[in-house]
């Protein structure tokens, strides 16, 4: 497992199982809490692993205690929401959104504060069943960020919402699977099989499939709706596909009774 280099300290892991990609939250000291570092470590490998052919990742805390306790409190500041939009968590959490494949989100333990606005930006997420999350920014006199709340909610829901700012109390894994959170619940200890093997699947899936509908679906959840040329950009993307390399492959895998085996092309 790699980490870029650096070593001690806050810093973010990277492993490649094949065309998966498994980056883990390391800052032991702090229950894996997001510093800076960590943040634009985050933004920086998703930026590489766009260009190397990774077509799945799995985000995580390292280790089976917690997936993050939240933003590092003494690096809290404040500022404009222009200053915020470039904020370390900001941008990891675009950069998340934006990474063209698939994000699946791994949770031992729960995740506190801005950890739980990092897993509402991937695309899928999975905990154990005694995870618990929490927001608390009531305890600590926090107006939270307007774009967080909309995140929150899209991709959620408000109900959720309601619940984790307005009462700063933990929501157990079920509560937040049923209000939206979550996508699955899981034992422990076949939690990280479970996603690790559904990534690999989601990897071997045709590429203009799951990058288009990534994109669609990131739209939705910031608007609600398409616009006219979104429309169009979407329907070309669609007729492209249909006279791709890969959908004559899809086709005779199919007849052939075998796995595709996708090239994007």
């Amino acid at each position: 497992m790699s980490d870029g280099g650096t070593t001690g300290g806050p810093r973010l892991l990277e492993e490649r199982r094949g065309e998966v990609a498994v980056l883990s939250i390391s800052n032991p000291s702090k229950r894996n809490a997001l510093h800076p570092e960590i943040l634009l470590g985050l933004e920086a490998s998703l930026g590489r692993l766009a260009t190397e052919g990774v077509r799945a990742i799995v985000l995580r805390g390292e280790g089976h205690a917690i997936f993050s306790s939240g933003y590092d409190i003494g690096a809290i500041r404040g500022g404009s929401g222009e200053e915020a939009s470039r904020h370390p968590l900001g941008r990891a959490m675009r950069a998340v959104e934006e990474f063209p494949y698939p994000v699946l989100a791994l949770v031992f333990g729960g995740a506190w504060g801005a950890a739980v606005e990092l897993l509402a930006a991937c695309d899928l997420r999975f905990a154990e069943n005694r995870a618990r999350f929490a927001v608390p920014a009531g305890k600590l006199s926090v107006v939270y960020d307007a774009e967080g709340i909309a995140r929150l909610a899209s991709r959620s829901s408000r109900t959720l919402v309601a619940e984790l700012l307005l009462t700063a109390r933990p929501v157990p894994a079920e509560r937040a699977h049923d209000l939206g959170l979550l996508n699955g619940l899981h034992p422990a200890e076949d939690l990280e099989s479970h996603v690790l093997s559904l990534a690999s699947e989601i990897a071997s899936l045709a590429p203009r499939t799951l990058r288009s509908t990534k994109a669609m679906l990131g739209l939705l959840a910031s608007r609600g709706a398409f616009t006219a040329d979104e429309v169009a950009r979407f329907t070309d993307a669609r007729n492209e596909a249909l006279g791709s390399a890969d959908f004559a492959e899809g086709q005779a895998a199919f007849a052939a009774k075998r796995a595709p085996r996708f090239s994007g092309r």
